[in-house]
């Protein structure tokens, strides 16, 4: 009798979890909420569970000194530019991000960080897809190559996530000194956590706040 009444609660749990995962929506974070902990911090029941990519966008500091993605304008050379991947490997260009399942009540804690409606607007996007790390450049995104190829193909899966995104300052700008630091906590959780790979952050996101020595490398 014990046994039977454990296997019911154990149903009942089950149950319980997948009723509550299906009001949870997926967030790509693409700033300073590539942190995991400033997450648990502003939403303490959000999850972690990967990395994402959000195709035929662009990384940059705006104008008022934080994070925004853009839509990315195609150069007459047919390059996708600065702010996803290099031309010689001919990846597809975009912006990688930190997707987490995001419940109802973290949903409201978020959109009030965020300044939504004034400082950002909710974009519920169709075509992010699951990512592996990003190859670092000039080496061969085969099969052979560990973070490419047959794994890449395989994560290669669209979904829908919420964006927060900007539209009003689009103009790349400096960053705030406080922000930096945050970003900087954030690069480095998803490249030692989630295999973001380091070499973009420093092309895409470090570009903003990393001076230049007389021979024109970032320091």
């Amino acid at each position: 009798m014990d046994s039977q009444d454990d296997s019911q609660e154990s149903q009942d749990s089950v149950m319980t979890i997948t009723q509550e995962k299906r009001h949870e929506i997926l967030y790509f974070a693409y700033g300073s909420n590539l942190s995991t902990t400033q997450m648990r911090q502003r939403c303490p029941f959000s999850t972690p569970v990967g990395l994402g990519f959000l195709e035929g966008w662009r990384w940059i500091i705006n104008e008022r000194g934080y994070a925004n993605v853009v839509p990315m304008t195609p150069s007459p050379g047919g390059s996708g530019g600065e702010g996803s991947s290099s031309s010689s490997s001919n990846k597809k260009a975009g912006v990688y991000g930190l997707l987490y399942l995001l419940p109802p009540q973290d949903e409201a804690r978020l959109d009030g960080y965020e300044g939504v409606p004034w400082a950002y607007e909710r974009m519920h996007c169709d075509y992010l897809r699951w990512a592996t790390p990003p190859p670092p450049e000039g080496t061969d995104d085969g099969e052979g190559s560990g973070r490419g190829g047959a794994a890449a193909a395989a994560a290669d899966e669209p979904v829908r996530a919420l964006v927060y995104v900007d539209r009003q300052r689009v103009t790349e700008g400096t960053p705030r000194e406080e922000y930096v630091g945050r970003m900087e906590e954030g690069i480095r959780d998803a490249v030692w956590n989630w295999g973001l790979d380091e070499a973009y952050a420093d092309r895409v996101m470090r570009r903003f706040w990393r001076k230049k020595n007389q021979r024109g490398e970032r320091i």
